[in-house]
Parts: C-alpha cells; sequence; structure tokens
C-alpha cells in the first residue's frame, strides 16, 4: 500500500510488478505494460519504503512478481487479485477508523494532490500517472477556495 500511495500508480501497476522492476539504489520503479499498455518510469521519495522494500525482497514468498500470493498450485506464489487488494485495503481503512470512502484509488488522487501541493507542475503528473489526456489528469485536482487565494496573491 505504501508503494501505491508512494509512486501514484493504479492497483493492478502495483500487483504486476516483478523484483527486477524495482532498482532500489535509484528508488526507481518501472512499471510494464500500465494501462494502455505503456511502460514508464516513477520514483519514491522515502527512505522508509528503500527499507521496507529490502527487506521485503530478502523475505518475500518465492515468485516471478514482487507481492505474490503467499501459496498458489505452483508452490512459487501467484499475483495477488486486485480485488483481494481492495477487501484487505478495506479491512486496513476499518481498523484505521477512516471513512469508508478511503480506497486504493483515492491514495492515487490523494498522491497527486500531494505532488502538486508540493510543487510538481500537472504536465510532470500526467506522466508519472500514465495517463495519455491532460483531461484525465486534471480529473484528479482538487483545488480548494485557499488554493486559489494562494496563487492569485502571489505566496
Amino acid at each position: 500500500m505504501q508503494s501505491q500511495w508512494e509512486v501514484g500508480a493504479r492497483i493492478g501497476e502495483i500487483l504486476a510488478l516483478r523484483p527486477r522492476d524495482v532498482l532500489l539504489s535509484e528508488q526507481k520503479v518501472t512499471i510494464q505494460r500500465g494501462k494502455g499498455g505503456k511502460t514508464r518510469v516513477v520514483y519514491w521519495r522515502s527512505e522508509e519504503l528503500s527499507m521496507l522494500l529490502t527487506k521485503w525482497k530478502e523475505r518475500r514468498p518465492k515468485s516471478s512478481f514482487l507481492f505474490p500470493t503467499v501459496r498458489s498450485s505452483s508452490g512459487k506464489g501467484s499475483p495477488i487479485e486486485p480485488r483481494q487488494y481492495r477487501l484487505q485495503f478495506a479491512r486496513y481503512v476499518e481498523i484505521a477508523e477512516l471513512p469508508k470512502w478511503v480506497t486504493p484509488h483515492v491514495l492515487r488522487h490523494s498522491y497527486a494532490t500531494d505532488f502538486l501541493n508540493r510543487g510538481g507542475n500537472i504536465r510532470t503528473l500526467q506522466l508519472i500517472l500514465g495517463h495519455s489526456s491532460l483531461a484525465t489528469t486534471e480529473k484528479y485536482l482538487h483545488v480548494t477556495d485557499k488554493d486559489v487565494a494562494v496563487a492569485m496573491r502571489g505566496y
């Protein structure tokens, strides 16, 4: 879940990751065959995620996937199904006593908002999110009155 938050990826993109797609030394993830069959490169910022991924890569079940199921008929772990990911996410939301509207896709929207609030631009965000159309990226924007006031007053 932290991986999804820090790189702004879709559920399916995170679940399809393979160990070779994550370069720890550069804090880089190559998302192969994202939506529309496109490949893109994204980065994360936190040392915490670097530490978690390092430990996970050492201990994870044998599989060609970075985040596999623990067991499968082949004994090698298969990719986690998006439905199972959503169900587990909902359990964590309930445990944390967050509103039920908090979903994995909300993480993606939150990533986009956070990126822009930290000074990122919408064109770069479009590339990060893997959108072919800027209009799609604009749907992720959540502009408040405070945002307008800050922009118009120049601070």
